[in-house]
């Protein structure tokens, strides 16, 4: 990690062991899943603006909700990393903050196993 990134807010659809890899790489997370349970999308929103988080999610309808609020003081990235081993999904997701952290903060972005595409709010 080459700078401070801000705090992650991990979404309840987000795998453990990803968060247990953001944690082990330096990363600071809130795990809604254990410390929200059940919160709204909206909810999960107002937690990051309040944190001055980065959101990170494997929830579709939560990612367009993202896109649709365009809330600028945060960041957030969907997670579409299907049949990829657990272990292997970690390192993209870790490695891909470590390497474009900068980038991230204060845009939506979409990871895959193959691309990350980041759109500026």
């Amino acid at each position: 990690m080459l700078f401070k990134f801000p705090v992650i807010i991990a979404d309840e659809s987000v795998d453990a062991r990803i968060i247990a890899g953001l944690v082990q790489g330096g990363y600071s997370v809130i795990s809604v899943a254990q410390e929200y349970p059940g919160i709204s999308d909206i909810e999960v929103i107002a937690l990051a603006v309040m944190q001055s988080g980065y959101i990170i999610t494997e929830d579709k309808d939560f990612g367009d909700e993202l896109v649709y609020r365009k809330v600028e003081q945060i960041g957030s990235m969907l997670l579409r990393i299907t049949e990829t081993p657990t272990a292997q999904k970690v390192r993209i997701v870790v490695q891909t903050i470590d390497a474009h952290g900068n980038e991230l903060l204060g845009a939506f972005a979409v990871l895959s196993q193959k691309k990350l595409r980041i759109r500026q709010y």
